[in-house]
């Protein structure tokens, strides 16, 4: 699995209600993200999507073949509740700037330590080096 990357490509609907990255590129989805290992066969992933397309996040990681823990429409791993969470959230609204960092708080794998430690450790999402930028 590469440890950061960008992901694009249109997306169109597939198959029971999923969607599927396609090679299109008139109207592409697009989300950079890092990777990172927590422990064998897991891995914490950080997401920025630079667009806002129906289950975008979802197919990108399964397009990655990485799919979302405990997201079983796109071929995830069973587990005790669906492992996509939103982190960080920045943006301006009147001339003012407004950002947000919100850890998880419920989920075995999100509260494990392994997983606090990398989140501690990455600071602020918004000044990391993102791929493809």
């Amino acid at each position: 699995m590469k440890k950061q990357g960008r992901v694009a490509g249109d997306m169109a609907k597939g198959r029971g209600g999923a969607w599927r990255l396609t090679e299109g590129r008139e109207n592409p989805a697009v989300t950079q993200f890092f990777s990172y290992a927590l422990a064998p066969g897991l891995r914490l992933f950080l997401l920025r999507p630079r667009t806002g397309k129906t289950h975008q996040l979802r197919v990108a990681m399964k397009s990655q073949g990485a799919p979302i823990l405990g997201d079983a429409l796109y071929g995830g791993s069973e587990a005790d509740r669906g492992y996509l969470h939103a982190y960080a959230l920045r943006f301006e609204l009147d001339g003012e700037g407004f950002a947000f960092v919100c850890p998880p708080s419920a989920g075995e794998r999100f509260i494990g330590e392994a997983c606090r430690d990398r989140l501690a450790e990455l600071g602020e999402p918004w000044a990391q080096p993102w791929p493809g930028a």
